[in-house]
């Protein structure tokens, strides 16, 4: 023991050091002693004129607690400096319950705003254990006390506390607001017939205050009684009891047996939304669709702005629902919204834009942001606008990569085979999915120029247009493109080869296969497995005598992807062409083999696969014994 203290003595000695380093290791060193000494050092250091350090320390004594530091952090309450009371007042709450009987015990200071400054804290740390020492205090001598007191019974929430508040409340008149405000906060049903008095005196201050209780409590039976403040002459008044109706229906899901006058308080709602109150806001939104007129649409267009997840989707279905009618007044808008607020409001023009809408739509092709002119390129693809051909032409030259994308998948709606050449231009884009929408306009375009074209491209002088050619080709589909597509099969390039093939596969009508057939003998492995699922696909078991060549492949995974092909077709008959490789050198093969004569329903590889359940590679073990369940052998 007598080291420790020795230790603390040093660390004591150190926190007067110049160096603010060195004061700080002090503090991290007082901070894992917790001796009593060691706390009242972290308590000093709590003045430390470094504020690094002051924080410091006062997260050790948050840590330790206890009614040492609480004892020695109370001192602090009647400190000169702001900073240091503050700072002494968050301590004492971090450490909650364990602070109450050491501030419970000096709640008679002499010093009033001490007795203030810890009716506060109490009240924050909300524990009940506190109720009888706050409520000695609604009778202290200094108005500041009676009032913390009152304020912290609130947050205790203690019903014992209720029939003192009564009391201040109605022989204390500076203290009365306060009161009442803590009687809303305990929320107890017995209280009402205390505040429906009051909120039928003389004070409006006391009548509003003693409203807002009301609604704390949230009784649907308080309905009643709040209801002729709606018709207040003063605005604040209604508007306190339309909060406090909102407060019941939602503490009662809604039911609550009153007709409400919602236009009335359109303002009032509607400016809910904007700061984000979650109880006006889903009021609001659940009484929509039975409240509907010009005010409350321009409502939702004004907060659009200020709502985000389920809420927005929510408002967004509403002026959705709306249709058409809706645009007028959200274009009318649209220029001076925020940004933010902008790009929600075009998401619901889209849901109905049409060529009227597209004509005011216009005007923000040269909008500063790229995410909006991206957005309007879009929705006057979707218009069928083809006065806006010129505008998108515009777009696909933008500085932006995102906006050109949008801007040539807009023009394949709107544009014609006269177009064409422009829209070749997008295959040049150096960003794929520029040139991705490019391919997709020429598609939806079709006819006999872009198939021209793309032909054409399958010569080009860039790898990158032969591949989009062809592969464009095939999406088109058309009879006219099966010739270039069979011809593209002896491209030099093995990729146009392979995309040729698969083109074919997707147009599924191909006159003559023997271009296919022959791409059996390609030099490229990956070319060779299209051709064999071409094949199948097109001519079924008519090709298998062509493609069981391929069987004896050089490459390993064309002869696994001719075995696994065979076996999609599911016929028996074939089984004979995969039985050898059942004994194959390549576990691989083997494993193929067992999975297609699965697939066929080949009873004469049961032996065979017995064999091989028990073979050492588990995952051939594993093969084997789910054809045998396959198939229904032992």
């Amino acid at each position: 023991m007598s080291d420790v203290i020795e230790q603390i003595g040093q660390l004591l000695a150190r926190l007067q050091s110049p160096d603010v380093v060195e004061r700080e290791e002090a503090v991290h060193g007082l901070g894992s002693v917790k001796q009593d000494e060691a706390i009242a050092g972290l308590v000093v250091a709590m003045e430390d004129p470094d504020l690094g350090i002051r924080e410091i320390a006062a997260d050790y004594l948050s840590r330790i607690g206890g009614d040492t530091a609480s004892q020695l952090l109370i001192r602090f309450l009647a400190n000169e400096d702001i900073g240091t009371r503050n700072l002494a007042s968050e301590v004492l709450i971090k450490i909650g319950a364990e602070a109450v009987p050491a501030l419970v015990e000096n709640i008679d200071e002499d010093d009033h705003d001490v007795r203030k400054f810890i009716c506060d804290v109490l009240g924050l740390i909300g524990h009940e254990s506190a109720t009888e020492a706050l409520l000695g205090r609604l009778w202290d001598e200094n108005l500041n006390v009676i009032c913390s007191a009152a304020e912290a019974l609130g947050y205790v929430g203690s019903t014992e506390a209720l029939d003192g508040l009564y009391a201040v409340a109605e022989r204390i008149g500076d203290a009365t607001l306060q009161a009442i405000e803590a009687i809303g906060k305990i929320g107890s049903k017995e209280s009402l017939d205390f505040l429906y008095k009051q909120i039928n005196g003389d004070d409006p201050m006391v009548t509003l205050v003693a409203v807002e209780a009301v609604g704390q409590i949230g009784c649907a039976e308080s309905v009643s009684h709040l209801a002729p403040f709606i018709d207040a002459e003063d605005r604040t008044t209604a508007d306190a009891a339309m909060a406090a109706i909102i407060a019941i229906s939602r503490a009662n899901e809604g039911r609550i047996e009153y007709d409400l006058p919602l236009d009335k308080f359109t303002g009032f709602l509607f400016e809910g939304i904007r700061n984000r109150d979650q109880a006006i806001t889903e009021f609001t939104l659940s009484r929509l669709s039975n409240w509907f007129g010009s005010k409350v649409i321009s409502g939702l267009i004004d907060v659009i702005g200020f709502v985000e997840g389920d809420e927005l989707k929510r408002i967004t279905e509403l002026l959705g629902d709306v249709g058409p009618k809706v645009a007028k007044p959200i274009l009318e808008r649209l220029s001076d919204a925020p940004l933010t607020h902008q790009s929600k409001l075009l998401d619901i023009i889209a849901r109905f834009v049409d060529e009227n809408i597209a004509v005011d739509l216009l005007p923000y092709v040269h909008h500063d942001n790229a995410e909006i002119r991206q957005r309007i390129a879009h929705m006057l693809g979707s218009s069928g606008f083809k006065g806006a051909v010129k505008d998108l032409k515009i777009l696909a030259t933008d500085t932006n990569g995102h906006v050109r994308a949008a801007a040539y998948s807009a023009l394949g709606w709107l544009c014609s085979e006269a177009d064409t050449d422009f829209i070749m231009g997008g295959l040049d884009d150096k960003y794929a999915d520029v040139r991705e929408a490019a391919v997709g306009a020429l598609i939806i375009i079709g006819g006999s120029k872009v198939v021209a074209k793309l032909t054409a491209d399958l010569y080009h002088d860039d790898i990158e247009r032969q591949r989009l050619a062809v592969s464009s080709l095939g999406w088109i589909g058309e009879v006219e493109v099966v010739e270039p597509l069979l011809k593209a099969i002896n491209h030099p390039d093995a990729g146009v080869r392979k995309s040729a093939i698969g083109s074919l596969v997707r147009i599924g009508s191909v006159p003559d296969i023997e271009p296919i057939t022959l791409a059996l003998n390609d030099e490229n492995s990956g070319v060779r497995k299209a051709a064999i699922t071409a094949l199948l696909a097109l001519r079924g078991t008519e090709s298998v005598k062509d493609v069981a060549i391929l069987l004896e492949d050089e490459d390993v995974w064309v002869r696994y992807h001719t075995i696994s092909s065979l076996g999609d077709l599911n016929r028996s008959e074939l089984a004979h062409y995969i039985m050898p490789y059942l004994e194959d050198d390549l576990d691989i093969i083997k494993l193929a083999a067992a999975k297609a004569l699965a697939q066929m329903g080949c009873r004469e590889a049961v032996p065979i696969l017995n064999n091989m359940t028990d073979d050492r590679n588990e995952d051939l073990a594993k093969a084997a014994r789910m054809a045998l369940s396959s198939i229904g052998g032992k």
